[in-house]
């Protein structure tokens, strides 16, 4: 599995809205921030679809609520929290998650999910493997959870282990 990401607002120093407007299909967004998540996602997808996995047509359906390409057997999850958006990768189907750590009362979290939160990061790190799993749309059989640029929880899920696994900037 292989994770890439971009910080938008460094992606935003190099290119305009202009330029994200291919990757959107004519899409409307109730808000600027939606659409710059959506077509960075985007972006990344065909990108990576196309240099480093050879997908020639990078066209993306939509098949049970979950994208996909629609010429290739390449799996991808995106994810996007704050000014992150990554994409997971991999020949089996995945799911991925990103969250910010914020202050949460803990106690109120562990009653409600029936868990024993003792600290922050495990709260995100049984929540973004929820959300992972949701995206997958199965149990999943091997997880990866992590601290991400500090205060972000990063969770990636897939049903068969994969033999590789990075993170990298775009």
């Amino acid at each position: 599995m292989n994770i890439y990401y971009i910080n938008s607002d460094e992606f935003l120093k190099k290119y305009d809205t202009n330029f994200l407007r291919q990757y959107v299909d004519g899409q409307e967004f109730k808000s600027l921030k939606r659409f710059i998540q959506h077509s960075i996602g985007r972006y990344i997808v065909k990108t990576i679809g196309q240099n480093i996995y050879g997908i020639k047509d990078t066209k993306i359906i939509i098949e049970n609520e979950k994208p996909k390409f629609q010429n290739s057997d390449i799996n991808f999850s995106i994810t996007h929290c704050g000014k992150y958006i990554a994409v997971a990768f991999d020949k089996n189907e995945c799911g991925l998650d990103i969250e910010e750590i914020k202050p949460r009362e803990l106690e109120p979290l562990s009653k409600r999910y029936g868990k024993d939160f003792s600290t922050l990061e495990d709260f995100y790190i049984f929540w973004t493997k929820y959300e992972a799993e949701i995206k997958l749309q199965k149990t999943a059989k091997w997880s990866h959870s992590e601290i991400f640029q500090n205060n972000y929880v990063l969770t990636a899920v897939t049903t068969i282990p994969p033999t590789n696994f990075s993170i990298s900037a775009l």
